[in-house]
C-alpha cells in the first residue's frame, strides 16, 4: 500500500535564486523565480516594497530622470538633486517652479552628470561638458580653475580633495586640500598617470573609489590600491601615496555601480556579474568569481541586452540601502533590477559566502535610484519621483511571483509520488493567491487559487487551520491545499498581486503518497 509520507519546507525560496542549476535537484531554500521579491528581516522570501509619487507637479513632458543625487551641506540640511531632459531640479515636490532648475547657463546636452559633495558645494562632472559647482542657490555655474582642470566623467571626494579624471580616461587630477578651483602642481595639487601604472596592458578608468584609507582606481580590467605609508593624519597624502596592491583580470564596467556597502567593502559591476572588492581581495587568484554566480546566464544576458544600446553602461545605476540591508541595480533597457540581500549571506553549495539575489520589475520607466541619509531610498521615473514604501508601484499593484527548483527529497528521489495536499503558511491581506505546482520537467503547470481575506475568510472548499492576526490587517494563515497529480519530481510556487498589503512565505509542507521505484 502506498504510504503519505509528509515533508516539510521551512522558508522556502530565502536563499535566493539559482538559475544555474535550475534543471536540477536542489534544496526548497532555492529558489528559480523570485520576482519583486526580498528576503525580510525573520529570513522569510517577502514581497518588496513599491514606490509611491512624492512629487506634486511633475517634469512637463514626463521625461524619464536619469541621475538623483542628495546634496548634504555642512548644517546637515539635505537637498534632492535630478536631472532629466538636459536640466537639472532641486527638490521633488514641483518641477515646474522656477526656482527649481537650477540648470547651468551653458546648457548641458545630456544627463548624465557624476555629482560629488565637497567642502560645503556641489561638483557635477560629465564627459563632452565644462565641469559645474552649485553651492546651495541660485543655479549651477561653470566651474573655473587655476591650472589645468579635469574635464572628464568621474569625480571622488576623499581625504580632503578632489580626485577627478580627464577625459583621456587616463589622467587623475587631485585638487589642492580644501580647494577645488586649483589643481595646479606648483600649489599643492597633484596628477597621476594611470598609462604607466596598469600592469597587464593598457586600460582606462572607469570609476574611483575610497575604502578606509585606500584610494581604489577600477579600470575595466584592472584594479589598482593607493594607501599613505606615513600615515596621514587625513588618511591618505598624494605626496606620500604608493600602489599597495593590483588585481588584473576583473575590474568595473559602469561607473554608478560602485556602491560603498559597510564593514570595508565595495560592490561594484565588472564584465563577470557583481562583485564584492573585499572578496576579490581574499581571492585575487580567482577573480572572477561574482556575487552572482548563481544567476550569471540570466544576469550576464540582461548587461549584454544593455551593452548593445549603452557599451559604456552610462545609464545603468545603483543604490545601497542599510535600513533595507539590500544594494539594488537597475537596468533600463531590460526594465529589470537585481536586488542583492547583504543581510543575510550565507555559505552556497560550494562553500562560498554569497547574499540572496531577487528581480523586480518596478513599475513605472526606472532610470535612477538613490538612497539618502536619513534611510529613505528613492527612484527616478516618468518626470517624478517616487519614494520606496508602501505596498504599490505608484497606487498600481504589482506581481509577486516564486518557484522553487525540482525539490530533493533524498532516498525519496527514485520513488513515484501522488500529491494530495499542499499546506501553506503565509502572512497575507487581502487577495488571490495562486498556489502552482509541476512534475517531471513536463512544462505542464497545475494550479490552484486561494482567496484571502482580512477578518472574514472566503475560500473555495479548501479546510482552513487557526489564524493569527498581524498588524496592519494583515494575518498569519496556515491554510491546506488540496492538490493532484504525480511524477518522480515536483516543483512549487505562488503568485500573487500585490495591492496595499504585505506577503511573506513563511512555511509549506507536501503530502505525497509514495509509490513504486522510478526505474
Amino acid at each position: 500500500m502506498a504510504q503519505i509520507q509528509p515533508v516539510d519546507i521551512v522558508a522556502p525560496g530565502a536563499a535566493g535564486l539559482n538559475t544555474e542549476r535550475k534543471n536540477t535537484l536542489m534544496a526548497p531554500q532555492w529558489a528559480t523565480v523570485a520576482q519583486n521579491a526580498v528576503v525580510n528581516r525573520s529570513g522569510r522570501l517577502a514581497a518588496r516594497l513599491g514606490w509611491a509619487d512624492q512629487t506634486t507637479t511633475g517634469i512637463a513632458g514626463s521625461p524619464g530622470i536619469k541621475v538623483m543625487h542628495e546634496y548634504l551641506n555642512e548644517a546637515g540640511a539635505s537637498v534632492i538633486l535630478s536631472t532629466a531632459s538636459n536640466k537639472i531640479y532641486k527638490n521633488i515636490s514641483d518641477f515646474t517652479d522656477a526656482a527649481n532648475d537650477i540648470t547651468s547657463s551653458t546648457a548641458p546636452t545630456a544627463d548624465n552628470w557624476k555629482f560629488i559633495n565637497f567642502n560645503n558645494k556641489v561638483l557635477g562632472f560629465q564627459k563632452g561638458h565644462t565641469p559645474i559647482t552649485w553651492a546651495g542657490s541660485g543655479d549651477f555655474t561653470d566651474a573655473s580653475y587655476t591650472g589645468t582642470g579635469p574635464d572628464g566623467n568621474e569625480a571622488l571626494a576623499a581625504f580632503g580633495r578632489v580626485w577627478a579624471v580627464d577625459a583621456d580616461l587616463q589622467t587623475i587630477r587631485i585638487s589642492k586640500l580644501l580647494d577645488d578651483t586649483i589643481y595646479d602642481l606648483a600649489d599643492d595639487g597633484h596628477t597621476i598617470d594611470m598609462s604607466s601604472v596598469w600592469t597587464n596592458g593598457m586600460d582606462e578608468i572607469v570609476a574611483l573609489a575610497a575604502i578606509g584609507a585606500n584610494f581604489v582606481v577600477f579600470g575595466k580590467n584592472h584594479i589598482v590600491m593607493w594607501a599613505d605609508g606615513s600615515g596621514s593624519e587625513i588618511g591618505l597624502s598624494p605626496t606620500n601615496m604608493h600602489v599597495v596592491d593590483t588585481i588584473e583580470g576583473t575590474g568595473c564596467i559602469c561607473r554608478d555601480s560602485v556602491q560603498a556597502t559597510g564593514e570595508g567593502d565595495l560592490i561594484y559591476l565588472s564584465r563577470n556579474g557583481l562583485q564584492s572588492l573585499g572578496r576579490v581581495i581574499q581571492f585575487k587568484s580567482n577573480p572572477i568569481i561574482s556575487l552572482t554566480k548563481n544567476v550569471r546566464t540570466d544576469f550576464l544576458e540582461v548587461m549584454s541586452t544593455q551593452r548593445a544600446s549603452d557599451a559604456d553602461f552610462d545609464t545603468v545605476r545603483s543604490a545601497y540601502s542599510p535600513e533595507e540591508g539590500i544594494y539594488v541595480i537597475n537596468f533600463p533597457q531590460e526594465d529589470i533590477q537585481y536586488c542583492l540581500d547583504i543581510h543575510h549571506p550565507f555559505s552556497d553549495d560550494d562553500d562560498e559566502i554569497v547574499f540572496p539575489v531577487t528581480t523586480w520589475t518596478l513599475g513605472g520607466t526606472i532610470n535612477a535610484l538613490l538612497a539618502i541619509d536619513a534611510g529613505d531610498m528613492y527612484v527616478g521615473s516618468s518626470g517624478v519621483v517616487g519614494k520606496y514604501s508602501g505596498r504599490q508601484d505608484d497606487t498600481s499593484a504589482y506581481i509577486f511571483d516564486f518557484e522553487t527548483g525540482w525539490l530533493d527529497f533524498g532516498e525519496l528521489n527514485h520513488r513515484l509520488k501522488r500529491l494530495k495536499e499542499i499546506v501553506a503558511t503565509v502572512l497575507v491581506g487581502t487577495g488571490i493567491v495562486e498556489w502552482k505546482w509541476e512534475f517531471d520537467f513536463s512544462g505542464i503547470e497545475l494550479s490552484r487559487q486561494l482567496s484571502y481575506a482580512t477578518g472574514v475568510v472566503s475560500e473555495w472548499g479548501i479546510a482552513e487551520w487557526g489564524n493569527s492576526e498581524f498588524a496592519g490587517g494583515v494575518i498569519i494563515k496556515r491554510k491546506i491545499l488540496p492538490a493532484h497529480g504525480e511524477g518522480q519530481f515536483l516543483k512549487l510556487g505562488c503568485k500573487t498581486d500585490i495591492n496595499s498589503f504585505d506577503f511573506v512565505i513563511q512555511q509549506m509542507s507536501i503530502a505525497p503518497k509514495i509509490g513504486r521505484m522510478v526505474t
